[in-house]
Order: structure tokens, then C-alpha cells, then sequence
């Protein structure tokens, strides 16, 4: 213990300020806690120790893969040091007040670390409703044109047919076991099963061949009952889906879409490709994969190399390549959305198939873009708090409906 009353005060202080700091983030805060902290704030002698604690929680709130993307690393340490720059370590030109203040060291927890918070300081917020995030839902239709609803199918056995039993996990996933008779014989008919998660919903599903599909929201997937007898795999795909394919060197993997076809051996990768889209994406984490357009006269081909992805525009067969983060484009699969300078247009279409809500504009935003990071997990308010962290962008929800407006 500290003999100087001074040092007393002080640490007595600091212990105050890293509480309410940290009830601050959790929404915890009284109204009178909130001034308290507001006050410290203000004091430009707390400003090592906020720097310290912002430190402290960008490094355990940022996604570990995340953040060792090089442009997240440069983007945290811009918003750090313009921080340390606001926060008075540095001379100012004109004086910031406790509420300019706070909403700077809120944007940067909040658009680098994914910690959504409100305060009473900020303008407030239109929010009228919330809406709570997608889960594990899907529709399992048979070849007869029967379906079950896999989010409310009990743990086990769903269904029999042709040889082929399907199995709910307990943890969600769909199996299919092939009986010995089909896997070394041939299959009197060709059976089509189909997989399609609603707006709100995501799957995975284990193919025939132990192939495992992991379906993002408002997607389908259509593959044979069985592969056995067949010269490739093929399945068709609408929407997005990350791919770990099985690997068989004499029954090359297919996927099909819209605009594109992939052929694979055996590999690692993600394939966006819904309609409402101006462009499919094929992103390459693991093994290769050769992309071939469908659209134009003369289609396009490109062989892709991990780290890369194809994209394919609406009228155009071209098909361009560029490196990419690939950790990145599988967000969606690990719970995160990630924005890096993304269109808010592309955006609010993954919020609208995650929420299942409707986007409807009231100004033009073209041209607007936008670049954080937050887990799907938390409900859609969270998300919009983000973005209108970043100015210019202001939402309002109304039942299942967000409004988009400056």
C-alpha cells in the first residue's frame, strides 16, 4: 500500500475507474455511475490508463484470426493512435467535449472489437424493436416432394429411404449412411434430395460421401441420394455454402450454380452465389479448384490457388481473380459478419437474409462503404450500432422492417 495519501487517491481512482469502465461496456452503468465516468474521462490525466484499458480490450474482444489480417492490424493501430492523438497526449487544435470524447472511444471498441454498448451522452437512438439472429434452421425435401423441418426434428434417425437413412445430430447436423447394398450396387433411379435454410436459418449437412457443407441463410442445396455408380458428385447450389469436400481422385466434386461451375478433387472452399447478387464469388482456402462461367458466349475459365477468389458478374462471362483475406469471406460460417470497405447495400442484403427483415431506403447510399467487424449472434440493434458508428447512416426498425435514412 501507497504511503503518499496522493498515491492513495490514486489508485483508489484507478481501481474505480477499470469498474466502471468495464460496467460501462457491459451496460451496467447507473446514470449517476455514467457521469462519474464521463468525469474521469474528461481528466486528461486518466489518459495512459484508458489507453491501457483499450488496449486491453481490442486485444481480447478482436477474433484472433481476425486479427492478424494485415489490414485489420493496420486499421487497429490507425484508430489506436488517433485515439491516443484525442484522448490529449498530443496538443489540439480546439477542445473536445465528454461527449465528442466517448463516442470516439466508442467507435473504436465498437467497430474494432465487436463491444456494442448505448449511452444516455450520444444522440438518441430510433430503435422502436429488436430483433434477435438466425439459427439452426432448415427444410429437408425428399424426392417424393415430402419435407421435414430439421429445426424441430428430434436427435436421430429422420428418415429412411431408398437405402439411405438420414440422422439428425445432437448438435444440429444432418448424416446421411448409405446401407452396404447401394454402396456396391447401383441405385434403381437417380433421387434428388433437397436442403433449403429460410431467411434467419443456416444448416450443415454430411453428403453421401462424407462430404460436409456447411449452408449460410436463404440457400438450397440439391445432391443425389446417393453417389455410388456415378462418374462425379454434382449437387447444385443457390445462395452461399462453405465446402469441405471428400477426397476421391476418380469422382470429381461438381458444384453448380447460376452463373458458374466449380470442379474439384478434394479441397476447402466457399461458393456465394445468391441471385440478388451483382456478382457470384468462389473463395479457395484449401486444395485448388478450376472455375468455369456459364454466362456470356464465350465462357471463362481461371484455376483458382488458396488464397484467391473468382468472381463472375451478372452479364459477363469474364471471370476475375484477386487475392483475398479468406478468413474473411468464411466469416459468416464462424459467427462473425466482417465488413472491409463493403458497399452498405451488400451489407444490409446479409443482414436481411440473417434477421430475416425487410431493407427499405429512404436516401441514396451508393458509393457508401464500410469496414468493421461483429458477431451474428447478438441481435440486429448491435449491428446497426456499428454502422452508424461510422457516420453518415442512421436506422430505424419497425417490426420486421429496417428503415435506412441519413
Amino acid at each position: 500500500m501507497a504511503d503518499n495519501p496522493k498515491e492513495i487517491i490514486f489508485m483508489e481512482n484507478r481501481q474505480e475507474l477499470i469498474k466502471l469502465f468495464k460496467r460501462y461496456l457491459a451496460k451496467e452503468c447507473s446514470a449517476e455511475e455514467e457521469e462519474t465516468f464521463l468525469s474521469f474521462l474528461e481528466d486528461k490525466a486518466h489518459a495512459p490508463l484508458f489507453r491501457e484499458l483499450i488496449e486491453e480490450e481490442l486485444q481480447a474482444e478482436v477474433d484472433p484470426e481476425f486479427k492478424e489480417l494485415p489490414k485489420v492490424k493496420a486499421e487497429l493501430q490507425r484508430v489506436k493512435s488517433n485515439l491516443i492523438r484525442e484522448m490529449g497526449e498530443q496538443e489540439v487544435d480546439r477542445p473536445v467535449s465528454k461527449n465528442q470524447l466517448w463516442l470516439k472511444v466508442a467507435a473504436v471498441l465498437v467497430l474494432c472489437a465487436g463491444v456494442v454498448f448505448f449511452t444516455t451522452h450520444t444522440k438518441k437512438r430510433e430503435l422502436l424493436a429488436d430483433v434477435a439472429p438466425g439459427g439452426n434452421k432448415a427444410t429437408l425435401i425428399l424426392a417424393d416432394g415430402s419435407k421435414v423441418l430439421l429445426d424441430s426434428a428430434v436427435k436421430g434417425a429422420v428418415i429412411q429411404q431408398s437405402g439411405v437413412m438420414v440422422t439428425k445430430t445432437a448438435d444440429g447436423q444432418l448424416v446421411y449412411t448409405i446401407q452396404e447394398h447401394v454402396v456396391h450396387g447401383h441405385p434403381k433411379k437417380m433421387l434428388t434430395n433437397t436442403v433449403s435454410t429460410p431467411r434467419g436459418g443456416q444448416y450443415q449437412v454430411n453428403l453421401p460421401d462424407g462430404t460436409r457443407v456447411w449452408l449460410n441463410a436463404a440457400s438450397e442445396l440439391k445432391f443425389p441420394l446417393s453417389f455410388a455408380g456415378l462418374k462425379e458428385r454434382r449437387v447444385s447450389l443457390t445462395g452461399e455454402a462453405y465446402f469441405e469436400v471428400k477426397k476421391n481422385a476418380t469422382q470429381p466434386f461438381i458444384v453448380a450454380s447460376d452463373r458458374q461451375v466449380v470442379q474439384v478433387l478434394g479441397t476447402h472452399f466457399n461458393v456465394n452465389s445468391y441471385k440478388d447478387d451483382a456478382s457470384t464469388k468462389t473463395t479457395l482456402l484449401e486444395g485448388a479448384v478450376k472455375v468455369r462461367s456459364l454466362t456470356g458466349a464465350n465462357p471463362d475459365e481461371a484455376i483458382l490457388k488458396p488464397g484467391q477468389q473468382a468472381r463472375i458478374g451478372e452479364a459477363s462471362a469474364v471471370i476475375n481473380v484477386a487475392n483475398v483475406d479468406p478468413s474473411a469471406e468464411i466469416a459468416w460460417k464462424k459467427g462473425q459478419f466482417f465488413f472491409e470497405n463493403e458497399p452498405i447495400e451488400n451489407i444490409m442484403k446479409a443482414v436481411s437474409r440473417w434477421y430475416d427483415v425487410d431493407i427499405v431506403y429512404k436516401d441514396d447510399f451508393a458509393g457508401k462503404t464500410v469496414w468493421g467487424s461483429v458477431t451474428r449472434y447478438g441481435n440486429v440493434s448491435k449491428v446497426l450500432s456499428i454502422l452508424e458508428l461510422t457516420g453518415g447512416i442512421h436506422f430505424k426498425i419497425e417490426g420486421r422492417r429496417i428503415i435506412v435514412h441519413k
